[in-house]
């Protein structure tokens, strides 16, 4: 069964965001699915670079403002 983890990562700069991103891909298997957002949208630009190094596919990617919303899946 495939899982769906959701990742708050408002208040938070850089390295923090990455740092749970990273956490959170640890557990994570094929096919699961991780959506981060927060408001510090540096870090959704990191958050994006590791997961497409690291084994991940972006699904979705917003920003608003100083808003991002990431979703991607674990190959």
């Amino acid at each position: 069964m495939l899982d769906t983890y959701k990742l708050d990562c408002s208040g938070m700069v850089c390295p923090i965001p990455v740092a749970r991103t990273k956490k959170v891909m640890q557990k994570m298997k094929s096919g699961d699915i991780l959506e981060v957002f927060g408001d510090f949208c540096e870090a959704g630009e990191n958050i994006k670079r590791f997961v497409e190094n690291h084994g991940g596919r972006i699904l979705e990617s917003k920003t608003e403002g100083n808003n991002y919303y990431i979703k991607f899946e674990m190959l």
